[in-house]
């Protein structure tokens, strides 16, 4: 088994996005990465981050993967609600705006992370295991070992409750590049020229 450790690298990797009451707005310079809700004209937060660099092998056999945030502001309302998507594209670009970011193609595979415990400041915590997302991409036909990838984590549909701490909040890379998000890997690679199908090697 191989294991591959990335993390947000540049300003432009990752975004925040939100929902005013009347218009959406996104911003790639802000200091942190934002689910949840915050108020009516701050609420369905969301954020992409993308990593770069990512040396899996198609035909590679994903067994784990996560990533992680280190919180950047304590809040322990209980009823967070998120959604955990991937971008569904060969080696996505950088973030620059609103219609940048929607437009983009996400994964059939979804992962929900609802029900968030509190966080407490400067603290990791890991997402859930997304390794069906991270094998969709993997399993691209156009995917490449070296390529990017992005994953969208948002409570875009509204789910968290309007309440007060009923958001997570973490660094972003212009809020700290050292703790700035990180993606964790572990795959098993195909043996020497052969791909897996369908759970099979086809020499």
């Amino acid at each position: 088994m191989s294991t591959l450790d990335r993390q947000v690298g540049a300003s432009a990797d990752d975004i925040r996005v939100h929902w005013t009451g009347s218009a959406w707005g996104a911003d790639y310079t802000v200091v942190q990465v934002y689910v949840g809700y915050y108020s009516d004209a701050w609420c369905k937060f969301g954020s992409g981050m993308r990593f770069t660099n990512i040396t899996i092998p198609k035909g590679s056999t994903i067994t784990a993967a996560y990533f992680t945030i280190r919180c950047d502001s304590a809040r322990s309302g209980t009823e967070c609600n998120t959604k955990i998507h991937g971008e569904d594209a060969n080696n996505p670009g950088q973030f620059s705006d609103y219609s940048d970011y929607s437009g983009r193609a996400r994964t059939t595979a979804v992962v929900n992370w609802d029900d968030i415990p509190a966080w407490t400041l400067d603290t990791d915590y890991n997402s859930p295991e997304i390794k069906t997302i991270i094998q969709e991409i993997i399993d691209r036909a156009g995917w490449s070992s070296g390529n990017a990838l992005v994953i969208f984590w948002d409570d875009h549909d509204d789910r968290s409750t309007h309440g007060s701490g009923c958001s997570r909040r973490g660094y972003a890379y212009d809020g700290s590049a050292t703790y700035a998000p990180k993606l964790h890997i572990e795959y098993t690679e195909p043996p020497s020229g052969g791909a897996r199908s369908h759970g099979y090697i086809m020499g």
